[in-house]
């Protein structure tokens, strides 16, 4: 596994309070402040990932109902990576306003209003609308909620709030499968199913690139909105995959396949990771000058995709499969076949 690249020791030393910190982005977010000689406590229901960090301070609680154990302390920061629901984001918030100076909520690009479709999206853009209060379903209204907690924490904390708003998240840790399982399809190598256009925009962010820029913000003080987005430049989902390839000796075809006759054939989005049928017909582009202004720095693709191969492939044999995201080879077979047979009867 390539190294990362080395984190400097800050002049600015923060206490910084975590919410959350165990599970994809948390653990590189932690690291990053240790490595930059943060003081950090972790705050977290104590389920997941317990062996992680054994020198840091631990506070177990709980963001429902189980909040008693931050009534004390003063951090100079709160760096909340688990924030889902509103209620629950509110709860922390006010508990926390007196006794933080600056608190930095993760959101997500999915809280923009995607029914407008001015590109690029940016800190100025409309926010999605917060449509049903009532529920908190945090996966089927997961942009709305994201964006109602980010009016949550503003509220609470005006210019000492930080809404830091990611992209796709891609990177050793991916729980998520959905690059991974990318990374590790092309290195399998023969014909590979790609969906839709190659020249579909695409916005993608290294985790630990995402850690060191939320680190860089705390340092610095900064408050206002700021989308993780990149890689630097235009980039594309072809670009993705074909950046995949150029990591693997094995030979692979990309034998691109529309988003009408994937629909034809059931091929649902969890089994082409990272892609939807809107990625063809709209330009998914995300504003980062402002971002790459304040310090957000990308390492070269190569990089995130040898390193998250290596971090699958060490992995415990019975962790080394894909529940969550790709196709089944068989079912990928019979598509291409049928995409083959397709595109010779319309010659």
């Amino acid at each position: 596994m390539s190294s990362d690249s080395l984190s400097t020791q800050s002049e600015n030393q923060l206490k910084i309070l975590v919410l959350g910190g165990t599970g994809f982005i948390g653990p590189h977010i932690v690291r990053e402040a240790l490595a930059r000689g943060h003081e950090v406590t972790l705050f977290n229901r104590g389920h997941s990932n317990t062996d992680l960090f054994p020198d840091v301070k631990k506070l177990v609680g709980d963001r429902d109902g189980g909040l008693d154990v931050l009534k004390t302390g003063q951090w100079d920061v709160a760096l909340d990576i688990s924030g889902y629901v509103p209620r629950l984001v509110q709860d922390s918030a006010e508990m926390l306003k007196d006794r933080v100076g600056r608190y930095l909520f993760t959101s997500s690009v999915a809280a923009y209003n995607w029914t407008d479709e001015l590109f690029p999206k940016s800190n100025n853009s409309k926010m999605a609308v917060w449509s049903n209060p009532d529920s908190e379903d945090q996966w089927k209204y997961y942009g709305e909620f994201k964006a109602q907690c980010e009016r949550i924490v503003e509220k609470n904390y005006a210019d000492r709030a930080t809404l830091v708003r990611p992209t796709y998240v891609a990177g050793p840790g991916d729980s998520t499968q959905r690059f991974t399982w990318w990374v590790d399809r092309i290195n399998k190598g023969g014909d590979v199913l790609a969906p839709g256009k190659p020249e579909a925009s695409f916005d993608i962010i290294d985790v630990r690139d995402l850690a060191a820029f939320c680190i860089q913000l705390l340092e610095d003080d900064r408050g206002g909105a700021f989308n993780a987005a990149g890689p630097a430049g235009r980039f594309s989902y072809g670009g993705m995959l074909n950046g995949i390839r150029a990591t693997t000796d094995s030979a692979v075809n990309f034998i691109w396949v529309d988003a009408g006759f994937l629909k034809k054939h059931e091929v649902g989005e969890r089994e082409m990771p990272l892609w939807s049928e809107k990625n063809g017909m709209t330009e998914l582009i995300m504003e980062n000058q402002s971002s790459i202004d304040a310090g957000l720095r990308f390492r070269p693709f190569c990089e995130t995709a040898i390193d998250t191969l290596a971090w699958y492939r060490q992995l415990p044999p019975d962790k080394q499969g894909f529940t969550r995201a790709g196709i089944d080879p068989g079912k990928e077979a019979r598509v291409l076949e049928a995409w083959q047979k397709y595109q010779l009867a319309d010659s």
